[in-house]
Formats: structure tokens, sequence, C-alpha cells
């Protein structure tokens, strides 16, 4: 049987993670961290399945940590769990920068502990981000990973701290630890934070309404900066590649993951406008408060160094991330 220790189960990529390796691993069994706090409807599904075992873990608490440690004797950790929203970063700094450096730091710390006294030495993906490049230079793209570090937002700045953090402890202590930085990933589950996500909430929103298409109505859609370029990686496509990195990267390296479709938000937005049951409804309006103090705004990436380690490409793209935010959404509301 295959122990796979994951923190942030709850989140959109730990919810799909999980999924992921219920459905194509044989005899996993699965340990997954939450906070008692945590909001579960992205792994409600998931409770009363035997391979999931749920632990009260918070990553800031290093006793909960070699308590779930000890508990799952991992072959594998997945390290998703992180305050992970952008824009939510500029209001809670240190909270930020607690939770995704010095938590990080803290799980290291127990897995090295944990190797120390052999009882697990397992494979670290240790999830970093796209957003360490910041803003890169024009002659810079598509961004490698060897692109300088240009952290832009006190999210950026406390993903530059996990990444360093994770490599540290792979350099100093020979951890076998793999960090991976997504770019631009979306789907179902996607939390309303999140532009396209939010976009596709308040499409939803409006076409629930009794007067909704109705002759001479129309909707706002409000939104924050559209020029910013993105390149969009399909969730399905993003977990695959965590499990790809497993028994095809090497340790102590850092590889870019991200799809093959390059646009601005503008473009999404209107994408999902266009799949819409009115589009000719909708009128897009700026709103002040979801423009960044700072904001990165050029992500396309090269992800050859990871493609030609494991093999993996891309399956789907942008239509079906609109098709299944819409259809999410059509559910929920």
């Amino acid at each position: 049987m295959t122990s796979v220790l994951m923190t942030g189960i709850t989140g959109f990529v730990g919810s799909h993670m999980a999924d992921y390796l219920l459905e194509n691993v044989p005899d996993v069994k699965l340990y997954a961290t939450r906070r008692w706090r945590s909001n579960d409807a992205n792994i409600k599904h998931l409770y009363g399945n035997s391979q999931v075992l749920f632990i009260e873990t918070d990553l800031t608490d290093r006793g909960s940590i070699h308590g779930a440690i000890e508990l799952s004797k991992p072959d594998i950790v997945y390290h998703f769990a992180a305050q992970s929203f952008p824009e939510s970063s500029f209001l809670t700094p240190v909270m930020t920068l607690t939770t995704n450096v010095i938590g990080t730091t803290n799980l290291m710390e127990e897995l090295k502990t944990a190797r120390d006294a052999e009882y697990c030495d397992p494979t670290i993906v240790s999830v970093s981000s796209s957003e360490v490049y910041g803003n890169p230079n024009k002659d810079e793209v598509p961004i490698k990973e060897t692109n300088p570090i240009r952290a832009a937002n006190p999210y950026s700045i406390s993903k530059v701290g996990h990444d360093l953090m994770s490599q540290y402890y792979h350099n100093a202590y020979e951890l076998k630890v793999i960090i991976t930085r997504m770019f631009s990933h979306e789907g179902k589950r996607r939390g309303k934070l999140f532009a396209l996500s939010s976009f596709a909430h308040q499409i939803v929103q409006h076409e629930k309404k009794e007067d909704f298409g109705t002759e001479g109505s129309w909707y706002e859609i409000y939104h924050g900066n559209l020029d910013s370029v993105r390149t969009y990686n399909h969730i399905e496509d993003a977990v695959r590649a965590y499990w790809l990195a497993i028994d095809n990267c090497e340790y102590g390296e850092t590889y870019n993951i991200g799809g093959d479709y390059t646009c601005t938000v503008g473009d999404a937005l209107n994408m999902l406008i266009s799949k819409s049951k009115s589009p000719e409804s909708f009128i897009k309006l700026p709103d002040p408060n979801r423009m960044r103090p700072t904001d990165i705004t050029l992500q396309i990436p090269d992800s050859s160094k990871f493609r030609k380690a494991t093999g993996w490409k891309p399956t789907k793209g942008l239509e079906e991330i609109c098709d299944d935010l819409l259809e999410y959404w059509r559910e929920v509301l």
C-alpha cells in the first residue's frame, strides 16, 4: 500500500489531487491534514471513504505535524497547504508569511526528524508558485526556472520563502524534495476570490435572476486588471502533473508547469460571457477594490524541463476551464 500524506486537502488543488489519487493509484491510503476551522465544501464527498483518514493539523503547530507524520509514515508527501490568495495577502501579510514560510519550515523539520529516526523517508512534492518570478522583462519570456526571482506582493514573497526553504532542506539534509512552480490553473471548485471563478460566479448569479435575459435588461460583471497575461492550465492536467513528478523528477530541482493557452484575463472573461445563457446581457465594469497595489502581469511559462522529464502535456484548455467553472457555479448557487 502507498501511504500519502497531503497537506491542504480542503483547498482547490488538494481536493482534486485527492480525487486523482483515489481514482488512479491502486492501494493508496491518503492521510489528509486539515484545520478544524477549514471549509470542507470541497471534500464532503470523501467523508466515509475508508482510504482517506483526516488528521487535525496546523502547520504552525509542530506537535500536530509530528503526530500526522508518525501516524502516516508516508511514502509520498504533497505539500499544498498555504494562504493562497494573493489579494488577501495585502490585508494579512504576517499571517501569509507565517503560514507559507514558517509552516513549510515546520513541515520540513518534522520530515527531517522522521527521516533521521528511520521511520519514513518520503518523496516530497513542495508546491511553490509561478508568482515567485514576479514581473519578468519582456525578453525573459517565456519564463524559465533560471529566471530571476522578483516577488511582487506578500503572497509571492511568502512563496519565495517556501521555495527556498524547500531547496535548503534538500541541499543541507538530502530530503527528497521536488519543487514545482505551477502557472495559472483553473477549474471547478476554484474559490470566487480568483479572477476567472469570480467572473463565472457573477455570471451565474445573474443567470438565476427572474428577469435575466428579458429585453432591455443588462447585468454588471465587475473586474480588476484585464490586461494581465496568463497561460491557463486545466486542474485535471495540473494534478496529473503532480503525480508524474513523483517518479520522473530529480530531487532538489525546480520545475515550471504550465498550459499552452496564453491570453489576457480580459480574453478569458470574454470567453466566459460568450458561454453564458445570454451573452448580450452583460457589461463589464472596473472595480477599484479589485485592483491590486502591485500586480503580476506577464505569466508565460517555459515548462520544457518538466515535459522532457515526465512526458506530460496538457489535454484541456481555456474552453474546458470556462465550461467547468460555469457548470460548477450553476450547481452550487
